[in-house]
């Protein structure tokens, strides 16, 4: 098979797979399921980064525009497959990889958390540039190269500016006394470090949530109490529980992201006036 033929084989092959991994989250984001085959243990959750607010931006899920890119890249090798669309693919591939690196950094500085498979696209991706730019004539190779370098940092720096408008964090403190009063009455927070939904849930407190002293129930999980989760019948997380003081259930809301509103209703803890002041 000649050098162009491999190099079509390897694009469409590479597209592919990156089409299936993306579908596989999509699905995730579409259809909750904890316990993806890809959640491997604490700091390595599908979940958490799939389910999180950094998961879609303008509404749109990243794991569709994903989908749609590798389509795209294989329906063009498989259609219109040449020089111009080897140069094409190698241009829109390293002008992706700017917010494709930028949410790498959310993962791990923002989230805590690595989707290996959304890593694995990532890895898809420079392997696709590499086919396409060996694809090329060594003259052909670099053209383009710097504008697709300055393109990917202006969409890195435009994926920041949505998400910093879009989604603003909850100003450092805001609900302290809040998330205290819960805790000191008996309002208490079965959970995991790899729960998808906890960590949502740890979004709508902030940082206040250090209060709340979560309960890790993952025996996967360093610091886990399983027994007691299992004694208190904890089938999904997170679960929250109103305690007394002999830890007797009080009262017990169906597992799942709770509003705050809901939650000071059970325990009788109120909300600050203006948390958002």
């Amino acid at each position: 098979m000649k050098k162009s033929g491999l190099s079509r084989v390897a694009l469409i092959a590479l597209a592919l797979l990156g089409a299936a991994i993306m579908g596989y989250l999509l699905s995730l984001h579409y259809v909750p399921q904890e316990e993806a085959f890809c959640n491997l243990g604490e700091g390595l959750s599908c979940d958490i980064v799939n389910q999180s607010s950094y998961s879609s931006i303008l509404g749109i899920p990243m794991a569709l525009l994903g989908l749609l890119y590798f389509l795209g890249v294989a329906a063009a090798v498989l259609f219109i497959y040449g020089k111009a669309t080897l140069r094409k693919i190698a241009f829109v591939s390293l002008a992706f990889l700017g917010p494709s690196l930028y949410l790498t950094g959310i993962e791990i500085f923002v989230l805590g958390n690595i989707c290996v498979f959304c890593e694995a696209s990532k890895i898809l991706m420079v392997a696709m540039v590499a086919v396409a730019l060996l694809a090329l004539k060594p003259k052909d190779r670099f053209k383009g190269a710097a504008s697709a370098v300055v393109v990917a940092i202006l969409l890195a720096g435009a994926t920041h500016l949505v998400f910093a408008s879009s989604k603003p964090a909850v100003p450092s403190g805001t609900y302290d006394t809040f998330a205290q009063c819960m805790y000191e009455r008996g309002m208490r927070m079965y959970g995991s470090v790899t729960c998808a939904f906890c960590a949502r849930q740890r979004e709508i407190l902030g940082d206040s949530f250090e209060y709340i002293r979560e309960i890790e129930c993952d025996p996967r999980n360093p610091g886990n109490v399983a027994e007691l989760c299992i004694a208190k019948k904890i089938e999904r997380t997170p679960t929250w529980i109103l305690e007394n003081e002999a830890g007797e259930d009080v009262h017990r809301f169906e597992p799942g992201i709770q509003s705050l509103k809901a939650l000071s209703e059970v325990s009788g803890c109120p909300l600050p006036e203006h948390p958002n002041a």
